[in-house]
């Protein structure tokens, strides 16, 4: 799995407080789940556990083969969506 960073989305997830590492692990995680955004074409929402700490990362698929991560931020357990 490829990742797509720039300068604008790398941006966003340090707003939160997230590294770039952790909001890629969220797609590694065990209890890793996602959903399509019904609203918006090629947008989803992925929530997965990385070191006890829960985050939902939103991103889009870029084609052939990449993801492309609009921001990371943790969430509290009784958030959690997907």
């Amino acid at each position: 799995m490829k990742f797509i960073w720039d300068d604008i989305n790398q941006d966003e997830v340090a707003v939160h407080g997230v590294a770039a590492a952790t909001a890629e692990a969220v797609f590694f995680a065990d209890d890793f789940r996602y959903l399509a955004d019904p609203d918006r074409l090629n947008r989803f929402t992925a929530e997965g556990t990385v070191d006890g700490q829960l985050y939902r990362v939103p991103f889009s698929k870029v084609f052939p083969a990449g993801i492309r991560i609009t921001t990371a931020f943790p969430l509290s357990r009784k958030r959690r969506r997907t």
